[in-house]
């Protein structure tokens, strides 16, 4: 569980980038989303506008949260592809978290998320 928990998350951030990004440039306010480390040297995405100013900093460990848990537990939905993705083998695996990107809960998520990043 450790293991898809962490495939997870290394698949979940450069989605996040990639949609902000590909957003941002249709709406015609491109930003970028770089993974650095925050001054605490935990990982973080800093949103970087198109002068090259660091408009925001997200902590992965803050972004994973509003992303995949509501309320303090995890997402229905994603407890449910998690849980089917352990009971496979690790081609199941895999097809269980590619589901579980590509489920409403998580979509709407991160529109939620690239929205707030929109809005000055």
């Amino acid at each position: 569980m450790i293991l898809l928990g962490r495939s997870l998350t290394v698949n979940l951030l450069p989605a996040f980038q990639e949609t902000l990004e590909v957003i941002s440039r249709r709406a015609g306010r491109p930003l970028r989303a770089l993974l650095a480390l925050d001054e605490r040297q935990r990982p973080a995405l800093q949103i970087v506008d198109g002068d090259g100013v660091i408009r925001r900093s997200l902590p992965a460990a803050d972004l994973i949260r509003d992303l995949l848990y509501v309320r303090g537990r995890l997402e229905p939905t994603v407890r449910g592809h998690l849980q089917d993705g352990v009971r496979g083998d690790e081609h199941h695996a895999t097809r269980a978290l590619v589901s579980c990107l590509k489920s409403r809960a998580v979509l709407l998520a991160m529109q939620r998320l690239v929205s707030a990043q929109l809005t000055p």
